[in-house]
């Protein structure tokens, strides 16, 4: 968990405390986000949480261009600043009793790398030790800054081959003596790694290959490499990497000097593409245990062996001592995607627990024995389209869960939504998709006006969030929220049992931790990603929430989400008991009517259906499919005459780049671009469904 420093024997690796004004660092307690989101003040309560005020607010964020990006980090506070990141990779320090800005530091990402993310050019957040700061870039680079001035003290590229979508959302951890750091792409057709750096000097020291690479390109890279490859068929699709990537979740355990490492899914998705003669395809969608100084395997397990629905394992793990079958054991816990929750064991990784947390089809069961799932009939769309539980956006997404060990509970921010899978190879085209499926969401449906068609022997299909609390110890669920809007935020927890979200429709709900009771409902009027946090200064408690919405849900903003009907920007706000602040809400839209393109922009009808295929292929991932629906991006339907008249400047000559818009000259031609803008000009009649979530 983010802004915490280690809390007695009673929950050891659980938790670091909020880094408290005045105090030092802990020898070898990093500031990060370790393990639980669980908060040892306990000054606000139930009885108390109505007097929670907003003491301050942040709202310089760094925009570029007209779009509002996310804001998925939850800061840290380290003697008295806060520390946190926003878009495009900016680190802000902060002064945590008033809110007034120490430093900043913008590494000026590349905008063209906003291409290569599969989720926007958002950022997870820093960590701090030892009198540095440590981000990771969208473009690529680990940098070490000092925690007093914001200066620069190195910076080290990651990116092995930068002819691929390779890039950076998520959070460096302090493991030992070194700082690691995976990369996203799998999406886009890249080859994962995870990469350890001296977090003095910023020099390589190890790297984990996940998944092997192209055998033509040389022999592999270390001895597990090597293993793995067995798991492979010798005529994999090697051209488009493998995938695997380490996109979120890293932890370290400083009792067994060991990192913990979530990966990622195939490139492409379906196994029968990506390895067609079969094979477990290690160390995809795995949690690997690598020794923190030397980078090498203690021990691995498969989440999803042969994955073919992007069930990453790269979702938040819980570090926690706990009782098991009357014995003690030091153990790890995770809700990947695939919605199991696993219960393992962190020194030796034998599974303890495999349970469903969600409406789960693609497999009946984990044996326990074997620890692999029992796959179902319905999980095989090899041969025609199936509807599977979860969708690609799993049952729990990088929002982190959290864990409480006073009540014993975990708190996990489930998705509830099932996706039709249909096989559909893709041409490999540079940082463009390559996920090998055509997807829907038919639980979506309602939103636009249409019935949810019937699947025969299927649960009927939903589309939504709720919070369940999760007893890991007997692996069932304890209680639920009310349903929420879809793609809700992360999930903090207290000693005195208080659970807090943040929610899409923009507001900050607290509960009772032991029986799910609402005792506070505040309405930010922004819709809310990050997990909270909370932190303790000069005796006072406070409670800090980033919003802002944006990430993979950026490109249409569905009806009930806050960024439907308000402006989305992004900003940190922070309260406690006594202040008598309430948060403004942010203005209501101003809906912009379509306007007609000039004449001389549209195209003949061939035009405009070819234009609509190139559109959906390389447009829609952010400007969404939708003549009139509210978007994180410019609405390309009612583009301005200025801007129609610069929209081959704009599409293949890269005007707007800096804004996150990139050139697109390597893969769509000037007649390309004119029958795209044909189709602009001439948009749908209505609106249609918008392209999927991931990750």
């Amino acid at each position: 968990m983010r802004g915490l420093r280690r809390w007695g024997p009673m929950i050891g690796l659980l938790a670091l405390l909020a880094g408290c004004g005045g105090e030092k660092q802990d020898a070898g307690a990093p500031w990060q986000q370790e393990t639980a989101y669980f908060y040892p003040t306990a000054q606000i309560d139930a009885s108390n949480v109505e007097k929670l005020g907003l003491t301050w607010e942040f709202t310089d964020i760094v925009v570029r261009g007209r779009t509002n990006r996310g804001m998925e980090a939850t800061p840290i506070v380290v003697d008295g600043i806060m520390y946190v990141t926003g878009p495009w990779s900016v680190v802000y320090a902060l002064d945590a009793r008033t809110g007034k800005l120490r430093w900043q530091y913008d590494p000026e990402v590349d905008g063209q790398f906003a291409r290569r993310t599969c989720c926007d050019a958002v950022n997870r957040g820093v960590a701090v030790d030892d009198g540095m700061v440590y981000v990771a870039t969208l473009d690529g680079y680990l940098v070490g800054l000092d925690a007093k001035t914001g200066k620069q003290v190195w910076k080290t590229d990651t990116i092995t081959d930068r002819t691929r979508s390779y890039a950076i959302t998520g959070a460096p951890r302090v493991a030992g003596k070194n700082v690691v750091i995976g990369n996203g792409g799998a999406e886009m057709g890249v080859r994962g790694y995870a990469t350890a750096l001296d977090k003095k000097t910023g020099k390589l020291a190890w790297r984990f290959f996940i998944v092997p690479g192209d055998p033509a390109a040389g022999p592999d890279e270390h001895p597990e490499v090597a293993e793995a490859r067995k798991t492979w068929d010798p005529k994999s699709r090697w051209d488009l990497g493998g995938g695997g990537t380490a996109w979120d979740s890293i932890v370290y355990d400083p009792d067994t000097n060991t990192v913990l490492v979530g990966t990622g899914n195939g490139s492409p998705h379906p196994a029968w593409l990506r390895s067609p003669a079969g094979g477990d395809n290690l160390y995809l969608s795995s949690i690997l245990a690598l020794d923190a100084d030397t980078g090498r395997r203690r021990w691995h397990y498969q989440t999803t062996p042969r994955d073919s629905w992007d069930y990453t394992a790269t979702q938040n793990m819980v570090l926690a001592d706990i009782e098991i079958g009357g014995k003690r054991r030091k153990v790890v816990m995770q809700a990947p995607k695939n919605g199991f929750f696993y219960v393992l064991d962190r020194v030796s990784g034998e599974l303890l627990s495999a349970e469903k947390y969600t409406t789960v089809t693609w497999a009946d069961r984990v044996d326990l024995k074997t620890g692999r799932p029992v796959f179902t009939a319905q999980s095989d769309f090899s041969k025609e389209s199936k509807l599977v539980w979860p969708s690609e956006a799993g049952g729990h997404n990088w929002p982190p869960m959290a864990y409480n060990p006073a009540t014993g509970l975990v708190y996990i921010p489930v998705i509830e939504a099932p996706m039709t899978f249909t096989t559909t190879p893709q041409p490999a085209r540079p940082y463009s998709s390559v996920q090998g499926v055509t997807t829907s969401l038919p639980g979506l449906l309602p939103m636009f006006g249409a019935p949810i068609p019937e699947f025969k022997g299927q649960p009927k299909p939903r589309f939504e969030n709720v919070l369940k609390a999760w007893d890991p110890v007997k692996g069932k669920v304890v209680w639920s929220s009310k349903v929420m809007p879809f793609w809700s935020g992360g999930v903090m927890t207290t000693a005195t049992g208080l659970v807090v979200q943040g929610s899409a429709d923009g507001f900050l709900t607290i509960y009772d931790g032991r029986d799910g009771k609402v005792l506070r409902r505040i309405e930010i009027g922004t819709g809310i990603m990050a997990a909270p946090m909370s932190y303790e200064l000069d005796g006072e408690q406070y409670l800090a929430v980033p919003a802002g919405f944006g990430g993979a849900m950026n490109a249409v903003h569905l009806p009930g989400w806050a960024a439907n009907k308000r402006e989305n920007a992004s900003r940190l706000l922070v309260f406690k008991l006594g202040a008598t602040g309430q948060p403004a809400l942010p203005p209501l839209l101003a809906r912009t009517p379509l306007a007609p393109a000039p004449a001389k922009y549209r195209g003949s009808a061939a035009q405009v259906e070819r234009g609509a295929t190139l559109f959906r292929a390389n447009c829609a991932r952010c400007h969404g499919s939708g003549a009139d629906l509210p978007s994180g991006y410019p609405n390309l339907y009612k583009m301005t005459p200025e801007t129609h008249d610069a929209f081959q400047q704009i599409v293949r000559g890269g005007a707007f780049t800096h804004a996150g818009m990139a050139a697109f000259a390597d893969v769509l031609s000037e007649g390309d671009a004119r029958d795209i803008h044909a189709y602009l000009a001439k948009p749908p009649a209505g609106a249609s469904p918008p392209p999927k979530p991931s990750h």
